[in-house]
């Protein structure tokens, strides 16, 4: 037995009673079924460990505790949904009951994908309890007779359809993503992406159990059903938080646990996930507390999660507090069904802003190049975040236009005809320096060149270039502001901005800011072998294969560009950004390389686009610039204005 910041650890162990429930149908057309069921749906009791600690490398492993418990009962007179409720004198221990009404769906297996009623067949639990009479209807499509030889299927939570699970069938845009349809299936598409932190939560939506069976007997209109034990298709996670100093975590904005699963579809016919359909498996799960509450871990308190069993890899925990962010990080940890784990992290490391992130062996910033002035001054340089747009949080209403009150608040991606202003501009002509913020104008720089940490004093192809950057008018604007700073950075090479578009790992992925409103994007990583993911184009208002990477990126795990649209030649307006718009949007960078007098290179991706190509260098594009030198151990003062955003 060890002693930590919680308490006494001790192991557990699960028990399930296993008793028997009996199912009867009731008329042929409209099956009725009456359940006899005394189902202990998990009791979490103490005997053999299950926490975590496969980080056998990591330092902190020895925080790792392991739990033993008393068996106790269940809370059987406890008014909860078939929630897991805490044990008040252990809180590793989770108890478990039904109540009054709770649901499991009833499907008949072989109605598969072509049933077309609209909802599914429930029965209902009759009282609370550890096990309960369930009573409801089931039919076979087409009113088709139920035979003794058909499987029946039954699933928990029955309530959650339309929340955490929904019908699905193979979808029609490509690879092999599962759509929502508006009949039963037996194909349920699951999702524990958002959750609450709390065991009673995941009782009522986040925690699966399926059991498939056959009929023991049909009498007329009455079927008759052992269903036996509920299988638990799920793993649970209790976590507990100290920060750097070792202090217990009490007011937890939330917490981001990336690279497990947080989305998958599952056979009801089968029993088991569908396999290699990787665009339906969401990695990541974000708990959010209810509105006006924290999450903490102030009296040993867990904060539960409900996630997808299997082996991960690099699994990445973010906790947020305020307007700071602690991490812990695992190499390997693997998850069985039905099991609960807990971990204590002690002593996460507080997350600090990084100069750069370093993919395929270059150091991209850390965020786009902008201008951003308020009442604290003017910016020129490195955006406060990856995720970084101009108008990252605007007001809108109905029609998408912006409004003082009564709106929406939505980033630039869902504003019908943006208008970029000199106070907040992340879209540049290429070469401008002199008349950057003027927006109307349609001045570069022309000529075949390269104009990486090069100045002009002038925009034609004969200027001379210059040293002086009093003289200096166009060039590289990106060098130009942050040449003397303790971290220096200038405008991507064409073969540099080309790894992004032909080496890299990427995926379509969103982010949150510091507003809460999302930005979408493209998120890159490292490609060392195998075959190369690549993930767009996506197809339009595919939001469904954007993947959540805030934590990620905010951990300095991978390279994030957000799909920022141009601004048109001679207009203040953003075109090309809007997620909405039916022909797409994309994201265009800008290279330090121009081919002729007009042109100069841009990589653009998005729901359309995954080229390399020459574009107007008079139309206005994003640049993400990399880190060219650094004074070590040296930081540049942060802008007021950014100072809270995380």
């Amino acid at each position: 037995m060890q002693n930590d910041r919680f308490g006494t650890m001790m192991t557990r162990k699960w028990e399930v009673n296993n008793k028997q429930r009996t199912i009867y149908l009731m008329n042929r057309t409209s099956i009725k079924l009456l359940a006899f069921c005394s189902i202990v749906m998990s009791v979490f009791t103490a005997c053999q460990s299950n926490d975590v600690d496969n980080d056998k490398d990591n330092n902190t492993a020895q925080h790792i505790y392991t739990i033993k418990a008393e068996s106790t009962a269940a809370q059987d007179s406890a008014e909860v949904s078939r929630a897991l409720a805490v044990d008040a004198n252990n809180k590793k221990v989770l108890h478990s009951t039904w109540a009054a009404g709770d649901k499991l769906i009833a499907f008949v297996s072989s109605d598969g994908t072509s049933n077309t009623r609209t909802s599914y067949w429930t029965i209902a639990a009759d009282k609370s309890g550890k096990g309960s009479t369930f009573t409801g209807q089931i039919a076979a499509k087409g009113n088709a007779t139920v035979k003794a030889t058909d499987d029946l299927c039954f699933f928990y939570p029955g309530a959650a359809v339309g929340k955490s699970i929904a019908p699905v069938e193979a979808g029609t845009q490509g690879g092999t993503y599962h759509d929502e349809v508006n009949h039963i299936s037996n194909l349920l598409a699951l999702n524990l992406t958002r959750q609450d932190g709390t065991a009673e939560t995941i009782g009522k939506l986040y925690d699966f159990q399926y059991k498939k069976v056959k009929p023991k007997s049909i009498e007329g209109s009455t079927i008759n059903v052992s269903i036996g034990d509920m299988k638990r298709i799920v793993s649970l996670w209790g976590l507990r938080f100290t920060d750097d100093s070792n202090k217990i975590l009490t007011n937890i904005d939330s917490v981001y646990i990336s690279n497990v699963k947080g989305s998958d579809v599952f056979n009801l016919s089968t029993g088991s996930f569908v396999t290699d359909n990787p665009a339906d498996e969401s990695m990541n799960i974000v708990v959010t507390p209810p509105t006006g509450q924290k999450v903490s871990s102030a009296g040993g308190k867990y904060t539960y999660i409900s996630l997808l069993p299997g082996t991960y890899t690099n699994v990445l925990i973010m906790v947020y507090v305020g307007n700071k962010c602690y991490k812990k990080e695992y190499p390997r940890l693997s998850f069985d069904e039905g099991k609960i784990y807990h971990s204590d992290l002690l002593s996460m490391s507080e997350v600090l802003p990084e100069p750069y992130v370093e993919v395929q062996g270059i150091k991209w910033a850390t965020g786009n190049f902008i201008h951003y002035s308020s009442g604290t001054g003017e910016y020129w340089g490195i955006a406060p975040a990856q995720w970084w747009i101009s108008r990252r949080a605007v007001m809108l209403d109905s029609n998408r236009k912006p409004v003082s009150s009564g709106g929406t608040i939505m980033s630039s991606q869902f504003e019908d005809n943006p208008t970029q202003t000199t106070n907040d501009v992340d879209l540049f002509r290429f070469g401008d320096i002199v008349t950057a913020l003027n927006l109307k104008t349609d001045k570069y720089k022309s000529g075949d060149i390269d104009i990486q940490k090069k100045f002009y004093v002038g925009d034609g192809p004969l200027k001379a270039q210059t040293t002086n950057t009093s003289n200096a008018k166009y060039g590289d604007i990106v060098w130009y502001y942050t040449m003397n700073n303790h971290k220096r950075y200038r405008l991507p090479s064409e073969d540099e901005l080309k790894t992004l578009y032909s080496t890299a790992n990427v995926v379509p992925a969103y982010c949150y800011t510091d507003k809460n409103t999302v930005v979408y994007g493209a998120y890159f990583t490292n490609h060392t072998s195998g075959p190369r993911v690549q993930g767009f184009p996506t197809g339009m208002k595919a939001y469904y294969k954007y993947s959540n990477v805030t934590a990620l990126v905010r951990a300095n795990k991978g390279l994030f560009l957000p799909i920022s649209g141009l601004r048109i030649i001679d207009n203040d307006k953003m075109g090309l950004r809007d997620m909405a718009w039916g022909a797409g949007a994309y994201g265009q960078y800008m290279s330090s390389k121009s081919h002729g007098l007009l042109g100069s290179d841009r990589f653009k991706f998005g729901p359309s686009k995954w080229e390399f190509k020459s574009e107007i260098k008079a139309q206005a594009s994003a640049i993400r610039p990399v880190l060219d030198s650094e004074d070590t151990n040296q930081s540049d003062p942060v802008y007021p204005a950014f100072s809270n955003i995380r």
